[in-house]
């Protein structure tokens, strides 16, 4: 899944929060080895957060790990694989915070990794799969322009 296609995730949050029928140890041995956007040549002139984003390997996993942690509020293995989304997430907000004009993207950044640290750390509510759904399609929206990642 590419990530200006993160709305996607807004969509599959609902029907993945009733299933929750893959854990997310699984999904992370799967997902370990791709990464968000593979293949990806940032146009020219594309800041180099953008290749940092695409080369994440935890996002495209969220699905999973929101629906495990929906029937599963202990799950280790989820909860790890958050602070690992949590932490790529990170990397590109420190490149976005290091440019100027940026502000909106950051702030798109910093809450949407806030939202995956608060469902990490606490039960995992509507509220918070909400915030998590929001800041993705949020994030995507801003990233989309600048990084031009394939539709």
């Amino acid at each position: 899944m590419g990530v200006g296609r993160l709305w996607v995730l807004c969509l599959l949050f609902p029907l993945v929060a009733t299933a929750g029928c893959t854990t997310a140890g699984n999904a992370s041995r799967a997902q370990l080895a791709d990464v968000a956007v593979p293949s990806y040549a940032p146009p020219s002139g594309a800041p180099g957060f953008c290749a940092t984003l695409a080369g994440t390997t935890h996002l495209t996993g969220l699905p999973v790990v929101l629906g495990t942690l929906t029937t599963q509020p202990q799950d280790v293995g989820a909860r790890l694989e958050l602070t690992a989304a949590a932490d790529e997430l990170q990397q590109v907000l420190d490149q976005v915070s290091a440019r100027t004009g940026a502000g909106a993207l950051s702030d798109s950044l910093k809450n949407l990794v806030g939202a995956l640290r608060e469902a990490r750390d606490n039960p995992l509510t509507d509220q918070i799969r909400t915030r998590i759904s929001t800041g993705l399609d949020d994030v995507g929206r801003r990233v989309q322009a600048a990084c031009g990642f394939p539709s």
